[in-house]
C-alpha cells in the first residue's frame, strides 16, 4: 500500500523530468552550480588557512567540522517539527487519504517520507561543497565520500524522527484553535536555547589571538550523546587516513531506526485523535470594531493580504522566530572586539561591509519566504483574481508593497542595531541604511516578479513554495544582486581612499570609475526591480493553468 501511495509522487517527478523542462531550467541549474563552486572555493580557502595555523590548525579544522553538524542538528530538528505539522495535519490530501481504505500506518509512513524530504533537502543540497572541500584538502580517498553521504543521510533521518515525534506530541497536547500559541512557544523555546547557548560559549575577552582560539575551542559541541559527535567520530578517522571503526556508523544507523520507529509509535498513538482535533469548530469569527469598514478598490488586495496574514498562524508566527534570530545576530556583532581591532586600518568600514553582506543574505532568505511566495499564496482561489475586475499590474504592486514595507522595516532595524552595537555612526550609518533601502526595493521587486513568473498555486504547505526551483533561483539571483552592489560600493571606497591617496588626490580616471560604479549600481538595482515585475505581469496575464 505504501508503494501505491508513493507512486503518484514518483510519476509526477518522472513526468517533470524531460529534455524540454531541463532546457528551460538550465539557467537555474547553471546558477546553482556557480553558487556551489563559489561556496566550495570559500570553504576550501578558509580550511587551508585554518590548517596552516601552527599546532592548532588540525584541531581547529576538526572543531569547525564538528560545529557544522552541531548547528545543523538544531536547524534540522526545528525544520522537521514545522514541516511535520504541515505534512501530517495541514496537508490538503489528508481528508482524501483518511476517507479511503488506507491504514493509518501507511499514511504515517507516506507523510514521514514527505516530511523528511521537505525538511532536509536544503541541507542535503548545500552541504556537498563542505564535504568536497574537506575531502580535497585532506586528499581523501573515494571511500570518504561514500561514507559521509551515508552518515549524513542517517544523521538527517535521526533529526526527522525526533522532529516528527515532537510534532505529534505538540499537536496532541495543544488543541488546533491554540496552534498560534504552540508556534509562539516554539519560538520562545528557540530563543532561550540559542540565547543561553551563545551566552555560555562566547568568552568575555577574545581580543588576543590566543583568546580567539580559546573562543573556538570552548564551543561545547562534542558531547558523546549528540549525533553531531557520532558523525564527526565516524568521518574524521577516514578523512585523516587512520584506522576506520564501524562503531559510530552503527550508532548512527541504530538511532536512525530507533527514532523513526519512535515517530511511528507516536503517530499510531496520537494521529487519529489529533486529526479529529483539527476539524473546524464552526464558531463564527467576529469582524471586530472596524470590521464594517472596507477599503477602496485600489487597496482591497493589500487589505486582504494583511487580513490573511494575521489569520494564518503559519505565517505571522514565524515572525517570532525571525525576531529571535535578529537578537542573536545583533548579539554576535556586539561581541566583536572592535576596540581591540582598532589598530587595523578601516576596520569599521570593513565590519559595516560584512554586516551588509550578511544582512543581504538575511534579506534574500526572508524575501523568499514572504515576498516570493506571496503570489502563490492565492492558491487555488487565483481564478477569482483572474475573473474579477482586478488589474494584474495593481495586483503585483499590492503584492510588492505587502512584502516591501515589513521587510524594509525589519532590515533597517537590523542594520541600525548592528551598527550601534559596533559603535558605527555618522556617514557610515547613513550610507549603510541608504544601501539597505535600495536593496530592499530591488529585491522586493525581484521577489514579486519571480513569484509571478513561477507561481505554484497547488502546494501542500506554503513553505514548499520558497523551497521550489524558482524560489532557489530567486534567492541566488537576489544574493548575487546584493554581492554585486556591495562589491561596487567597496570599489568606490577603495578608489576614493586608496588610489586617490596614492596619487595625491582624486584624478580624472578615479572620478570616472566612481561615476561608472555608481551608475552601474543604480542600473543593476533598477533592472532587478523593473524587468522581473514586467515579465511577471505578462506571465500572470497569460496564465491559463487549471487551478
Amino acid at each position: 500500500m505504501l508503494a501505491l501511495l508513493l507512486k503518484p509522487k514518483i510519476l509526477s517527478f518522472k513526468n517533470s523530468v524531460n529534455a524540454g523542462i531541463v532546457l528551460r531550467r538550465l539557467p537555474f541549474i547553471a546558477i546553482g552550480v556557480g553558487f556551489w563552486v563559489l561556496f566550495y572555493i570559500g570553504i576550501y580557502k578558509v580550511l587551508s588557512y585554518v590548517r596552516g595555523i601552527e599546532f592548532f590548525g588540525e584541531i581547529l579544522a576538526r572543531k569547525l567540522f564538528s560545529m557544522t553538524f552541531f548547528s545543523l542538528l538544531g536547524f534540522l530538528i526545528m525544520s522537521s517539527i514545522v514541516t511535520a505539522i504541515a505534512s501530517f495535519y495541514l496537508s490538503k490530501d489528508i481528508p482524501l487519504l483518511l476517507s479511503k481504505p488506507v491504514e493509518i500506518r501507511d499514511i504515517l509512513r507516506l507523510k514521514t517520507f514527505e516530511a523528511f524530504m521537505n525538511s532536509s533537502w536544503m541541507a542535503l543540497s548545500f552541504m556537498p561543497p563542505v564535504f568536497i572541500a574537506y575531502g580535497i584538502s585532506y586528499g581523501a580517498a573515494a571511500g570518504y565520500y561514500l561514507l559521509i553521504l551515508g552518515c549524513f543521510l542517517l544523521f538527517s533521518l535521526i533529526t526527522a524522527g525526533i522532529g516528527i515525534t515532537i510534532a505529534h506530541i505538540l499537536t496532541r497536547i495543544f488543541p488546533a484553535k491554540r496552534t498560534r500559541n504552540v508556534l509562539l512557544g516554539i519560538g520562545i523555546m528557540l530563543f532561550l536555547m540559542l540565547y543561553f547557548l551563545v551566552k555560555a560559549l562566547i568568552p568575555q575577552d577574545i581580543s588576543a589571538p590566543e583568546g580567539f582560539i580559546n573562543s573556538i575551542m570552548s564551543f561545547k559541541t562534542e558531547s558523546p550523546i549528540l549525533p553531531s559527535y557520532w558523525i564527526t567520530e565516524a568521518i574524521f578517522p577516514v578523512l585523516k587516513k587512520s584506522s576506520f571503526s564501524i562503531f559510530y556508523p552503527i550508532i548512527l544507523l541504530s538511532n536512525a531506526l530507533f527514532f523513526l520507529l519512535l515517530s511511528e509509535i507516536a503517530g499510531l498513538r496520537f494521529y487519529r485523535v489529533n486529526t479529529e482535533r483539527i476539524q473546524p469548530s464552526g464558531e463564527r469569527v467576529g469582524r471586530g470594531i472596524l470590521g464594517r469598514y472596507y477599503p477602496e478598490m485600489n487597496t482591497a488586495m493589500f487589505y486582504k493580504d494583511i487580513k490573511t496574514f494575521f489569520r494564518d498562524t503559519g505565517q505571522w508566527s514565524q515572525m517570532f522566530i525571525i525576531g529571535v534570530l535578529i537578537m542573536i545576530y545583533v548579539y554576535n556583532f556586539k561581541s566583536i572586539p572592535i576596540k581591540a581591532l582598532s589598530g587595523f586600518p578601516f576596520i569599521k568600514e570593513i565590519m559595516v561591509l560584512v554586516n551588509l553582506v550578511l544582512s543581504g543574505l538575511v534579506l534574500s532568505a526572508v524575501s523568499a519566504r514572504f515576498i516570493y511566495a506571496s503570489v502563490s499564496l492565492e492558491g487555488q482561489a487565483f481564478w477569482i483574481i483572474r475573473t474579477s475586475p482586478v488589474d494584474i499590474r495593481k495586483f503585483l504592486w499590492s503584492k510588492f508593497f505587502y512584502g516591501f514595507i515589513p521587510v524594509t522595516a525589519l532590515m533597517l532595524i537590523l542594520v541600525f542595531l548592528t551598527n550601534l552595537a559596533m559603535n558605527v555612526g555618522g556617514i557610515l550609518m547613513y550610507l549603510s541604511l541608504g544601501t539597505v533601502v535600495m536593496l530592499c526595493i530591488s529585491v522586493s521587486g525581484l521577489g514579486t516578479g519571480f513569484g509571478a513568473m513561477y507561481p505554484k498555486f497547488k502546494y501542500e504547505n506554503i513553505a514548499s513554495v520558497s523551497m521550489s526551483l524558482g524560489g532557489m533561483a530567486f534567492m541566488l539571483t537576489a544574493f548575487s544582486v546584493v554581492i554585486a552592489t556591495l562589491s561596487l560600493e567597496a570599489w568606490i571606497f577603495y578608489v576614493y581612499n586608496f588610489r586617490a591617496g596614492a596619487v595625491g588626490g582624486l584624478d580624472f580616471s578615479g572620478k570616472i570609475q566612481i561615476a561608472a560604479s555608481f551608475i552601474l549600481i543604480l542600473l543593476m538595482n533598477a533592472s532587478a526591480f523593473y524587468f522581473p515585475m514586467r515579465i511577471g505581469k505578462k506571465k500572470l496575464q497569460e496564465y491559463t493553468g487549471i487551478i
